[in-house]
């Protein structure tokens, strides 16, 4: 993912740790980063447990960043798939010329894919579908599935 796809992420992200873990925030530019160092890692460890207390009870804390971070970054792949596919549905010579171009040269590096906003709602109902997958994927509970998809698509849909 490259640095546009990075700031994407990053930015729908934080919108959605603002709604729902505002707590997380001063520490988000430090765990953005450990992720796009290494997503796995950044996923993994996320989680603490509560042993060194003694008290018998093993609490598990799971970190909403990272989880943002990975949801937000299937959205947007989700996202670049669509508008790729629309360039490539748009004229079969137009893709023709596209792929000679670029075997002619390497590739520079171009604006960000455009997203229409507001996205309509077959756009919506494919990006929470993406979404509610991966953040299921990652284990989260259900109810956190629904409040994480809902303010990641907003923060999708914002102008910022």
């Amino acid at each position: 993912m490259g640095a546009t796809g990075q700031e994407f992420v990053r930015t729908v992200a934080r919108h959605a740790v603002g709604e729902l873990a505002p707590a997380e925030l001063p520490f988000f530019t430090a765990t953005s980063d450990a992720y796009f160092q290494d997503p796995h890692r950044a996923l993994t460890g996320g989680r603490r447990t509560d042993d060194v207390l003694g008290s018998g009870f093993d609490v598990v804390v799971t970190l909403i960043s990272p989880v943002a971070l990975a949801v937000a970054a299937a959205v947007y792949e989700k996202l670049t798939e669509e508008v790729g596919g629309t360039v490539v549905r748009g004229g079969k010579r137009l893709g023709q010329r596209l792929w000679r171009r670029l075997r002619r040269r390497a590739p520079e590096p171009g604006p960000p894919p455009r997203i229409s906003r507001p996205l309509t709602a077959e756009q919506r109902a494919a990006l929470r579908a993406v979404a509610q997958a991966r953040a299921r994927a990652l284990g989260l509970p259900e109810e956190k599935v629904q409040l994480l998809v809902g303010a990641i698509l907003d923060g999708v849909d914002r102008d910022d």
